[in-house]
C-alpha cells in the first residue's frame, strides 16, 4: 500500500541514517574474486569463394568460376539485456566543457539482487556485509527483482567483471542518462513525479524493483537512472583519490534536485548502504545498431 504524501525534508535525515549501518556484522566470505578478463568484439570472418579444384579428365573449353559478391558487412546489437548509447558530444562539469562519448552498450536495469547472488555462488563475488541496512535486498524473500545495495565499490567492480563488463564513468553515466540533447532528466524535461521510485510524491522506505517505473526510461529504454539505487561509477583521477561517485540519486531522496543527472554523491570505496547499487556497461561492438526496447 502506498503510503500518504509526507514532507520529503522531515524523513530525508532520518532516512540516511537509517539506510546504513555503522557496524554490520560481516558474512563469511567466499574465496576472493578475481576479475574474468573482458573480451574486445572482433568483426564476423567473411567467407572468400571456393577456388575451383582442376580435373583429371580435359574439358572441352575452359571455364571461368563464378565470383562471389562478398556479404554486406554484419551489424551487431548489444549483448541480451542491454541498450546500445549511440555515441556523441556533451557538455558537462563546471567550468563548462564538451566532451565525446563513444558508442556504449550499458544494462538496462541496474543489477538485482538474484543477479548478484549468481555470482557470489559461482565464487566471484564477495558476501561480505551485503545485510548492512534494513533496507538490504539480498537474501531478501521477494526482493530478488530489486537492485542489490549494500555494495562496496570493489563488489560492484568484481560483478561487473564477472558479467565480462565493468562499471559506466562518471561522463558515460550523465550521457546516457542526459542525452546528447542535454535532458534536465532521464525521460526528458518533465518535473519528477510517478517516473521514478523516490520520495518527492509518497514516502518510500527502500527500494522499488527494477523497471517497476516505465515513464522515466530513457529514449534507448534504459530504466532507473534517475531513483531506487545510486550507482557506482569510476573516473580519471580514481587513483589518486579514496573515493568514487554514484550517480542518479535513490528511493529516500525527495526533491526533484537531488535527483537530476548531473547530482553526483561522492562515497568512500568501501561505503555501503540501501541505497547504493551497481550497473553495468561495455564498449560497443563495430557496428553496433540500436534494436527495439528491451
Amino acid at each position: 500500500m502506498r503510503s500518504t504524501a509526507l514532507p520529503a525534508a522531515f524523513f530525508s535525515t532520518a532516512l540516511a541514517l537509517a539506510a546504513c549501518s555503522g557496524n554490520p556484522e560481516p558474512i563469511a566470505p567466499p574465496p576472493t574474486p578475481s576479475a574474468a578478463p573482458t573480451t574486445a568484439p572482433s568483426a564476423e570472418p567473411t567467407t572468400s569463394p571456393a577456388l575451383p579444384i582442376a580435373s583429371a579428365t580435359p574439358s572441352a573449353a575452359p571455364t571461368t568460376a563464378p565470383v562471389a559478391t562478398p556479404a554486406p558487412a554484419d551489424k551487431k546489437g548489444c549483448p541480451a539485456g542491454m541498450a546500445l548509447v549511440p555515441g556523441g558530444k556533451i557538455t558537462l562539469g563546471a567550468p563548462k566543457h564538451e566532451i565525446t562519448v563513444a558508442s556504449l552498450c550499458v544494462d538496462v536495469s541496474e543489477t538485482t539482487a538474484d543477479e548478484y547472488t549468481a555470482c557470489t555462488k559461482a565464487g566471484k563475488c564477495s558476501t561480505d556485509f551485503l545485510t548492512c541496512a534494513p533496507q538490504h535486498t539480498y537474501g531478501m524473500e521477494g526482493k530478488g527483482n530489486h537492485p542489490i545495495n549494500c555494495v562496496d565499490f570493489a563488489q560492484a567492480t568484481s560483478y561487473c567483471a564477472f558479467q565480462q563488463k565493468r562499471l559506466l564513468t562518471n561522463e558515460e553515466w550523465e550521457y546516457a542518462s542526459r542525452g546528447p540533447e542535454s535532458r534536465p532528466y532521464p525521460w526528458g524535461a518533465d518535473k519528477p513525479t510517478d517516473q521514478l521510485c523516490w520520495s518527492g510524491v509518497s514516502l518510500h522506505t527502500g527500494t522499488c524493483p527494477v523497471a517497476s517505473s516505465p515513464k522515466g526510461d530513457t529514449p534507448q529504454g534504459i530504466h532507473d537512472l534517475a531513483g531506487n539505487v545510486f550507482e557506482w561509477t569510476t573516473k580519471k583521477d580514481d587513483a589518486k583519490t579514496p573515493t568514487r561517485d554514484g550517480r542518479g540519486g535513490s528511493w529516500k531522496d525527495g526533491t526533484p534536485e537531488l535527483v537530476r543527472p548531473g547530482r553526483p554523491g561522492s562515497f568512500e570505496t568501501t561505503y555501503r548502504c540501501g541505497f547504493l547499487g551497481i550497473r553495468c556497461a561495455v564498449e560497443a561492438p563495430p557496428g553496433a545498431v540500436a534494436s527495439d526496447k528491451k
